[in-house]
C-alpha cells in the first residue's frame, strides 16, 4: 500500500463520515483502512479542530461545515496537481 500523508488520511476519514445520519467508528475504520489505534489518534485531532463532531448519545461521528470545506479544498488541490502532471509529462 502506498504511503499516505496526514492530509490524505484526514480526507479519507472525512469522506467516510460524510453521511447526514452520521457513522460509527467501525465504519470509519474500515472505509479509511486504519487500525482502531490509528483512528482514535486522528479522530481526537479532528474533533479538537472542529472537522468532525461526535453525537455522544448515539456514538456517531458527523462531518461539520469546516470538514466539508476541508474536503472541497483537498479535492481542488488534487485536481490542480493532477492537471500539472499532464502538462509536465
Amino acid at each position: 500500500m502506498k504511503y499516505r500523508s496526514r492530509t490524505d488520511i484526514f480526507a479519507s476519514i472525512l469522506q467516510s463520515a460524510n453521511d447526514a445520519k452520521g457513522v460509527g467508528i467501525t465504519t470509519i475504520m474500515y472505509k479509511s483502512f486504519l487500525s482502531h489505534y490509528q483512528l482514535k489518534k486522528y479522530l481526537s485531532i479532528m474533533l479538537e479542530n472542529g472537522l468532525l463532531i461526535l453525537e455522544q448519545d448515539e456514538h456517531l461521528y458527523k462531518i461539520t461545515e469546516k470538514g466539508l470545506r476541508f474536503l472541497q479544498l483537498f479535492s481542488n488541490i488534487n485536481e490542480l496537481i493532477d492537471t500539472t502532471k499532464e502538462y509536465n509529462t
